[in-house]
């Protein structure tokens, strides 16, 4: 499957949206909603940090298959956001999230999430769940730390779509910036940077076409 590359804009914050829109435009290329729109439907915020959840709502109300990937408990986080992301993640990431999020609407996008039954699939993703979706026609979207995905100290989440593997390794789409596609990295380093700042932190987002 053909997936186009987007990059991320100059102001280095659309990851997740054109992530997103990359999959969207794989299996249905007609798919003509600007940036500008698109990155508000999925709960863009200036200066903010996107979640996945009004995305992964937004697709399966359009007709995709979608599987959601993680250990994070969505309902503790909406009981407790702040205390739950510090105990979750640790203080330095933990502080960057909340930094990064606006939290009441964020759990108001959790509530919407946990009643669109069969998405969520609470357990930690793995390299087999890449290798099994991408066979069975998924394209996938995962969180990593760019930081790390860059050879640098410190913590950033970045969204990048997986759209092959190999014995050797995944390929991605890496809207950047830098901007990088069928960037290829290594199991090792992205185990690395996918599970930073520990397991938990892996998330695995399944996207195709309901048959």
């Amino acid at each position: 499957m053909r997936v186009p590359f987007i990059s991320n804009t100059p102001d280095n914050i659309h990851c997740l949206p054109v992530s997103f829109m990359m999959i969207i435009r794989a299996f249905d290329p007609s798919f003509a909603t600007p940036l500008s729109e698109w990155a508000g439907i999925v709960g863009f915020e200036e200066g903010k940090g996107t979640w996945a959840n009004a995305s992964l709502v937004w697709l399966k109300e359009h007709g995709y298959d979608v599987k959601h990937i993680t250990r994070f408990d969505y309902h503790a986080f909406s009981l407790n956001p702040e205390e739950y992301l510090l105990h979750a993640a640790g203080e330095e990431v933990g502080r960057w999230q909340i930094k990064h999020t606006n939290i009441p609407a964020e759990v108001e996008r959790v509530k919407k999430l946990l009643e669109a039954e069969t998405i969520i699939q609470k357990r930690i993703p793995d390299q087999g769940d890449i290798r099994r979706y991408l066979d069975e026609g998924y394209l996938l979207r995962a969180c990593v730390n760019l930081s790390r995905l860059n050879g640098k100290d410190g913590y950033i989440g970045h969204a990048v779509v997986i759209t092959n593997y190999s014995e050797d390794g995944v390929y991605i789409h890496d809207p950047g910036l830098p901007p990088v596609e069928n960037r290829f990295v290594s199991w090792d380093d992205f185990e690395a940077v996918w599970a930073d700042p520990n397991d938990d932190a892996k998330e695995l987002d399944a996207v195709r076409l309901r048959a």
